[in-house]
């Protein structure tokens, strides 16, 4: 008896770790932004766009804000600022240009 209980469980602990994806959206493989903030997924820079905040952008645990044509980066939504993220999102680079250049923009 104990057996055919621990073949059942052999047989069905597979199918366990499969899950069903209904629709064409595909959830990013990203950190979700902290909930104090509200935002939004925009898959054309690959990067969560922070609303009420123009030109703040979450990814992976670190923010992202464009001020003055240049890049900044902090753990937090309010700051403190540092310039020049070594790595950041390539959608970003493509929607604002290279840091200087005094063109891009948009924001939210």
């Amino acid at each position: 008896m104990k057996l055919r209980y621990l073949l059942c469980l052999v047989l069905l602990l597979p199918l366990a770790a499969c899950t069903v994806q209904v629709g064409g959206h595909h959830p990013n493989p990203y950190y979700a932004p902290p909930a104090h903030v509200e935002w939004r997924w925009d898959p054309g820079i690959d990067a969560y766009v922070v609303l009420g905040w123009p030109h703040l952008y979450y990814r992976d645990r670190t923010y992202y804000r464009w001020h003055d044509n240049h890049w900044y980066s902090s753990s937090r939504h309010d700051g403190p600022w540092a310039k020049g993220p070594k790595r950041m999102p390539p959608g970003l680079s493509k929607k604002y240009g290279k840091p200087g250049r005094g063109h891009g923009g948009g924001g939210y």
